[in-house]
């Protein structure tokens, strides 16, 4: 059995095509195509790192498709690659896609950055990525059933091109797991937080599952975690999943803290939970025999790459779920006070966080939670730094007029470090649109919910692409003052 928190994320399968066209083969020079197999060696070099490549090879007429075909029913990708390295018949590479059933990425890779005076015919066949892309793609679009896909181009020496690719492969990856994705409800709403939560009607539209935990198998779970249990996880496993130099005693609060947390590893373990919401602030919780509020073992779950929110909070428990996976940490929080002078907002919450948002050499303290979360109650909170750079605030809408998830990106920074007498984790968030009041209308007339996901880099663009694989909707709210918000 693997330690209590240890990551989930694996590595994803993804199936790499590579494509061309036979047709002009009779007027390229010997070893043209290793020149086309090496063009797609360059385009997935920087991926192996983040993913297993499964390099099905190079499509170049009909008796390629018996061998890839059988390869994809052998070994499941969980997203398709497809790499035209010149123009490239599509209507047997999008019939293997749609058998594969997964998202699909283009990548429209140019290894040509220069057109000189000798740019000949031969030249214009090599070089016709372009032609290619455009073929699989206006293809993919008219297969019956084919997968969603996005075309992602550019320059094989531009490290920019390939981060993008990398984000668009991690975004098909999570539209694929999207679908059917099972969210675990520990608790009911928190009563007078009405709008958070998901009904049946509700999760059917982003094709999701809630996991409903009954009180007396969490309490059962609860109750099973044995003394034992506490101090060696406090002794060692607690140590390992902190950052260096985190601040925090023993006591009978972060006892009853660990307690929560080994439980609800366990038990999101046992029901295959993918992400999910602790209401602990009433029988699930605070109400338990030994029990407290559950900001270390959601904070933990987060860690883990299992993203937890509190107060029955599921929608933006899908938005911490897109926002870990996506920029590898996300923080559960509000938009809370703007400061005028920063024209930033100050982010916090009562107690979570995400130590992977925590800079090198940042400060992060464990506190028992009386007098710091709002409420005096048994447990412990958290506070820790936020690394400054890109960040994008998350959020998750049932729209029940498009009968279908939308997803809200707002994008913008992380300032310095926040200093104030807060004693939970907080900081401050510059919004690209400004003013910051501004930004926060459009973001209250999206329907946001008042908690989001403020998570690592600019994900704008990666949300777009999420909702055309998804066919969730969509709103960015980009840069520039619209009069209507």
């Amino acid at each position: 059995m693997a330690e209590p928190f240890t990551n989930i994320q694996k590595p994803a399968k993804i199936a790499v095509i590579g494509g061309m066209m036979a047709y002009f083969e009779t007027i390229m020079p010997k070893g043209f195509r290793d020149d086309l197999g090496r063009h797609v060696g360059a385009a997935t070099a920087a991926l192996g790192d983040e993913f297993m490549l499964d390099e099905l090879g190079l499509w170049a007429d009909d008796g390629d498709t018996a061998r890839m075909a059988q390869r994809l029913r052998a070994n499941p990708p969980e997203a398709l690659l497809l790499v035209p390295t010149m123009a490239t018949p599509p209507a047997a590479i999008a019939a293997l896609a749609r058998e594969a059933g997964v998202p699909v990425v283009i990548a429209c890779t140019h290894d040509l950055s220069e057109i000189t005076d000798a740019y000949d015919m031969r030249a214009l066949c090599r070089h016709s990525t372009n032609v290619g892309a455009t073929m699989l793609g206006a293809m993919l679009a008219r297969v019956p059933d084919a997968p969603g896909h996005v075309v992602i181009a550019g320059f094989l020496d531009d490290a920019e091109f390939h981060r993008r690719l990398a984000m668009a492969l991690r975004v098909a990856v999570l539209a694929r797991r999207m679908k059917g994705l099972r969210i675990g409800r520990f608790g009911p709403v928190m009563p007078g937080y009405d709008h958070v939560g998901l009904n049946e009607e509700e999760a059917a539209m982003g094709g999701v599952e809630v996991i409903d935990i009954a009180l007396d198998d969490w309490a059962s779970c609860h109750a099973a975690v044995t003394v034992e249990e506490i101090a060696a996880f406090r002794g060692d496993r607690l140590p390992a999943l902190l950052p260096e130099g985190t601040e925090w005693s023993a006591s009978e609060d972060l006892e009853r803290a660990i307690r929560m947390a080994i439980a609800l590893d366990r038990m999101a373990c046992e029901r295959d939970i993918a992400c999910g919401s602790l209401t602990c602030r009433g029988p699930f919780g605070v109400e338990l025999p030994n029990g407290s509020i559950g900001c270390l073992a959601t904070t933990l779950m987060t860690g883990s790459g299992r993203p937890f929110s509190a107060t029955g909070d599921l929608v933006t428990a899908v938005a911490m779920h897109i926002g870990k996976y996506l920029g590898g940490a996300t923080l559960y929080c509000e938009l809370d006070a703007v400061d005028r002078k920063r024209d930033a907002f100050l982010v916090a919450n009562t107690g979570e966080g995400d130590f992977a948002f925590v800079p090198a050499g940042g400060a992060a303290t464990i506190r028992p939670a009386a007098a710091h979360s709002g409420r005096d109650l048994p447990g412990v909170v958290l506070a820790h730094d936020l690394s400054m750079g890109p960040a994008t605030m998350l959020g998750v809408v049932p729209d029940k007029g498009a009968g279908k998830f939308r997803l809200l990106a707002l994008e913008g920074d992380t300032l310095s470090p926040a200093r104030t007498a807060l004693q939970v984790t907080h900081g401050w968030f510059r919004t690209n649109r400004r003013p910051a009041l501004d930004a926060f209308e459009a973001w209250a007339n999206a329907h946001a919910t008042h908690h989001g996901a403020l998570s690592r880099g600019h994900l704008g663009e990666a949300i777009g692409w999420l909702g055309r694989l998804t066919g969730y909707a969509v709103t960015e709210i980009a840069s520039g003052r619209s009069p209507h918000g």
